[in-house]
């Protein structure tokens, strides 16, 4: 068993393109790409790979899953070996095979101390000892419904107020300290954080995998914001602030800002879509992770100097990643998007976020590094990878204002400049019909599997396993008719149930590469469909109408009273 926060660093670290391409040619469609299938015979691409989700899927012959499944297909490999090859390609070292039971272990063992340690500040929050908090978080503009949505709390002033409590709760000083919970002196052990208001942070799977502590000390400089440290449960570079909120947004887009308190106040303004790194610059890691959600990302940053370097910086790893990014412009007398939706409010935020500044002048800017647009030399390459840029513009209006821009800095015709771009056009054109060949053959398969309600209930515990107590609530694996759905579901609870990863990379050692095939085919097909509660009691009831159909017994098996109870039935009706 290799240990699940390798295979999702192993993840994080690659693009599925750079496994596949040195198997196949991509050609690309769009955001994604599409290459003839090297795992049967075809003559047209009918190998999709998706960008956003680091997934492929043939519709030829139904093979699909991750870059660990295309290795284990293409290699002829087994599970273990095909982690091995890509973390050589990565870098990766993989852990040695006998510890990972115990890293299963522990990293279980954190997740319960993380969900007991968020129950005590939690409590401590609304107890006379957190007044100083309560009162903090009231002075920022929060009300109670926001407060209990993210399970805000504080710990005291104390050294070891939490290290009492847990050690009631029969958790030890060096597991404690191991979670990042208490700190190790030369003579004792004491609590992590103190005196600071205390934001739980979730992963997508609900489980509270460390916290922010913001100090209400005014004399408290230099540790102003304090997170988590590095656990197995919890690694900056890859968790984002709110992302189990803003993933169920719905939303096209997302909003990046650089704290805790902006999300937040965002959250209860109304833009659940929202998110912040936790006390680190963005990483690819993080973008990618941003990328299984949305398909544009606003930057909120703060207005000051390093607000708007790291923006810039944000800008290239959100691209890098497959998104694209505008950043929001405040005005000069707010600090922040908290600050701004505490003088102005929501709606002047969302028309803010509508005027927010596109990253073509970034890009165009950019495009420019490293040549002497001087030279004649220079200002044709330049030319060149503007031409790329100014033809990626869908609109007429913003096109024909940039073709001006760039034109005249080099002084050429703008008539010149649009005909090469409206060339690049039409090619682009040409690869966006096909694209939409590509997704009507694949909404023809959609249709007919989605009526599929065990196959439903599966996609949306992928998309949202915090409904995993909704579901079962209601219905069990035994509900299921087919042996396969019933097996899926079944490997999804224990593994829900346990705090466990349930990404495909995640599965691949329950499954074979052709069963992840069918259940990548599952996700697929179910993608454009909403994740709505509605959905999820609508495939429920399906699921428990075909139970009761099954359940049923024909006259003929009936014994004498059911006879007669069945004919009154009849009769009433």
């Amino acid at each position: 068993m290799i240990p699940e926060d390798f295979i999702e660093r192993l993840k994080l670290s690659l693009d599925i393109e750079s496994v596949i391409t040195p198997y196949t040619v991509l050609k690309r469609a769009g955001r994604d790409h599409v290459c003839l299938c090297p795992f049967h015979s075809e003559k047209t691409p009918s190998c999709h790979v998706y960008t956003e989700s680091q997934s492929f899927y043939c519709f030829g012959c139904g093979a699909g899953g991750d870059a660990i499944t295309f290795i284990r297909l293409i290699e002829n490999i087994d599970y273990p070996e095909a982690v091995r090859f890509l973390a050589d390609k990565a870098g990766l070292a993989v852990p040695e095979d006998n510890v990972s039971d115990q890293t299963v272990v522990k990293k279980t063992r954190i997740l319960e101390m993380n969900r007991e340690a968020a129950r005590f500040y939690r409590d401590t929050l609304y107890s006379p000892h957190g007044s100083g908090g309560l009162n903090y978080l009231y002075s920022r503009g929060l009300v109670p419904n926001t407060l209990r949505k993210y399970g805000l709390g504080f710990a005291t002033s104390e050294w070891d107020a939490l290290k009492k409590h847990m050690k009631s709760k029969n958790y030890d000083e060096d597991e404690l300290v191991e979670a990042s919970l208490l700190s190790r002196g030369q003579t004792n052990t004491y609590d992590f954080f103190r005196n600071r208001v205390m934001f739980p942070i979730i992963d997508r799977r609900g489980n509270v995998i460390g916290f922010g502590g913001r100090t209400i000390d005014p004399e408290e400089q230099r540790y102003k914001y304090l997170n988590t440290k590095e656990t197995l449960a919890f690694h900056k570079g890859s968790s984002l602030f709110s992302i189990n909120f803003a993933k169920n947004a719905a939303k096209k887009h997302m909003f990046l800002c650089e704290g805790n308190m902006d999300v937040i106040m965002l959250n209860q303004a109304g833009f659940e879509n929202a998110t912040a790194t936790c006390g680190t610059a963005i990483t690819a890691e993080q973008a990618r992770l941003m990328r299984q959600y949305c398909e544009q990302v606003i930057i909120a940053y703060d207005s000051d100097v390093s607000g708007r370097k790291a923006a810039e910086k944000a800008v290239n790893i959100l691209g890098n990643a497959g998104l694209s990014a505008r950043v929001l412009e405040l005005p000069a007398d707010t600090k922040d998007p908290d600050d701004y939706i505490r003088k102005y409010g929501s709606e002047a935020f969302a028309e803010l976020a509508e005027k927010s500044r596109s990253v073509i002048s970034f890009e165009l800017k950019k495009a420019a590094d490293g040549i002497e647009t001087e030279t004649p030399e220079g200002k044709s390459e330049y030319l060149k990878r503007a031409v790329i840029i100014l033809a990626g513009i869908d609109s007429p209006t913003e096109r024909a204002v940039y073709i001006s821009e760039v034109s005249r800095l080099c002084q050429i015709s703008a008539q010149t400049l649009e005909e090469s771009v409206n060339g690049r056009r039409k090619g682009n054109i040409r690869k966006s019909e096909r694209d939409e060949k590509s997704k009507l053959i694949r909404g023809k398969a959609q249709n007919r599997r989605i009526q599929d309600p065990e196959e439903g209930v599966i996609a949306y515990l992928f998309h949202s396993p915090d409904k995993l107590d909704k579901t079962l609530s209601r219905l069990s694996a035994e509900d299921f008719t087919s042996e396969f759905n019933k097996r899926v579901l079944e490997i999804l609870v224990l593994r829900l149930k346990k705090g466990m990863s349930v990404d495909i990379s995640a599965l691949q050692s329950e499954f074979s590469p052709s069963e992840v095939g069918k259940i990548e085919a599952i996700k697929l097909m179910y993608s454009e469909v909403p994740y709505t509660d509605e959905r999820l009691l609508e495939y429920v009831r399906k699921i428990e109408e075909i139970k009761r159909s099954k359940n049923k017994k024909s006259p003929a098996d009936m014994s004498e009273q059911e006879l007669l109870e069945y004919s009154n039935t009849l009769r009433n009706r």
